[in-house]
């Protein structure tokens, strides 16, 4: 059967199916023991030394509580439980049939498999909930299901996976609630941002445009019926009642017991290697000086790892992999990776500003509600990212880990558009089938040098 006999829906199917294939696939074939790996730790279990993401698991599936210390004394101790418990229950029932530690320690992607999986569906949710023409959907899903670290998260033992599938469907949520103002969506939000927190503190950002769209809808209402909107007041008294005790359960326990500061970061020293606060602000946060980019990659590297705008589009598609371990054709791959990604990541930021900043109004998936949502979250993730790696300047605080929501606003926009009958039809095709192949052929490189 050809590809353009298929119903949207079939297209929409396989896509879907591919992505979970895709992550799944590398769950498999890539250890837990990669350089894809952030903040994994050292499970030692003769020595009974655990630190990190890793070691926390560990640490739960042993004494099976958490930390009755201050969680700064042991490394990445100080986030919140609730990924790490998930993951340490999982542990221990695999620990019923084996006592093979290898195979404890592997056991664990499957937790975070499912967390990929499920942020690969809440997408596809919320372009289902936004109204968008099943044409923009295919190209939006498409973009998002094969964004590689959108992918490398499936198999990492850290919490950003956790966070990024709670904030998914909290906003999923909240486009619903927009929708059927029902206590059930309410609560789900409620839900999914508590969890997130507990999960991930800075899964907590999302509720900064979805608070703004609360009020919103209340002023709306407010004025239409000439009174003030009781129902609606009583709705996000529940939705407060359950997000903020457990959302803010985990920081304020740590601050009250050991005096652990809210926002406390596990940050690392100036002796680091990648420690770049040597450089001016301009030069890290600015644009790259582009004669030195250019020398760099004609010299088969990227380089200039000290400035942001670099580091997010090589993370956003290489992770932090060392290219130098690839031979020219692998590090060709890579260099159009980034190329291909780059290009689709202006293209969809064009979509987003034409879409959300007053241009092309015409479209019914674009209103109040979704102009709140889309462009407070944007920037919201957009400033945190950037403050955050001025605050702490070493070459991991700007990886695109730390904003990978940032990228759903642009995407969401990509579809909208298309549904406005936008043009080069066949060149974004093409562009897209670059992506998905270039970022599939790039995960299968990593795998086979883990």
């Amino acid at each position: 059967m050809k590809l353009n006999r298929l119903s949207d829906k079939n297209k929409i199917f396989l896509i879907l199916f591919a992505g979970i294939l895709i992550r799944t696939l590398y769950v498999i074939f890539m250890p837990v023991v990669n350089f894809a790996q952030y903040d994994m730790g050292t499970v030692d279990f003769e020595n009974n030394v655990l630190t990190g993401h890793l070691g926390y698991i560990f640490w739960l599936v042993k004494y099976h509580a958490v930390p009755s210390f201050d969680p700064r004394l042991i490394y990445q101790f100080n986030h919140p439980p609730v990924h790490h418990a998930l993951c340490a229950l999982w542990v221990s029932f695999i620990g019923l049939f084996t006592d093979n530690s290898k195979t404890l320690i592997e056991s664990v992607q499957f937790i975070t498999l499912i967390y990929s999986v499920i942020t690969l569906l809440a997408f596809e949710r919320i372009l289902e909930e936004t109204r968008v023409s099943e044409n923009g959907k295919i190209l939006a899903l498409l973009i998002f299901t094969f964004q590689p670290t959108i992918v490398m998260t499936a198999g990492s033992v850290n919490n950003d996976g956790a966070g990024l599938m709670f904030q998914m469907l909290a906003i999923w949520f909240a486009l619903r609630f927009y929708r059927t103002k029902a206590y059930r969506d309410i609560i789900g939000i409620a839900l999914f941002i508590g969890i997130g927190m507990l999960s991930k503190l800075s899964a907590g950002l999302i509720a900064v445009p979805i608070g703004v769209l609360f009020v919103y809808i209340l002023v709306k209402e407010s004025i239409d019926e000439k009174k003030f909107a009781l129902k609606r007041f009583v709705q996000y008294t529940v939705f407060g009642a359950i997000c903020l005790p457990i959302g803010l359960f985990w920081v304020l326990r740590c601050y009250i017991k050991f005096g652990m500061p809210f926002t406390y970061i596990a940050f690392l020293p100036e002796t680091s290697w990648q420690y770049v606060g040597m450089y001016s602000a301009f030069e890290r946060l600015f644009l790259p000086n582009p004669v030195t980019l250019i020398e760099n990659i004609s010299n088969g590297s990227i380089g200039m790892g000290w400035n942001i705008w670099v580091q997010l589009f090589r993370t956003s598609a290489l992770g932090e992999c060392d290219m130098a371990l690839f031979p020219l054709f692998v590090k060709l791959i890579c260099f159009l990776l980034m190329a291909v990604n780059f290009s689709v990541a202006l293209w969809a930021f064009i979509a987003f500003i034409r879409t959300y900043a007053g241009f092309n109004n015409n479209n019914t998936a674009v209103n109040a509600g979704t102009r709140i949502i889309w462009i407070l979250s944007w920037l919201i993730m957009m400033y945190s990212y950037f403050s955050f790696a001025n605050k702490y300047p070493h070459e991991c605080s700007m990886n695109f880990r730390y904003v990978q929501f940032a990228m759903v606003p642009p995407m969401v926009a990509v579809a909208v558009a298309e549904g406005e009958g936008g043009g080069l039809k066949k060149l974004k095709n093409i562009v897209i089938a670059a992506y998905s192949i270039l970022s599939a052929a790039v995960l299968i490189c990593w795998c086979m040098v883990a």
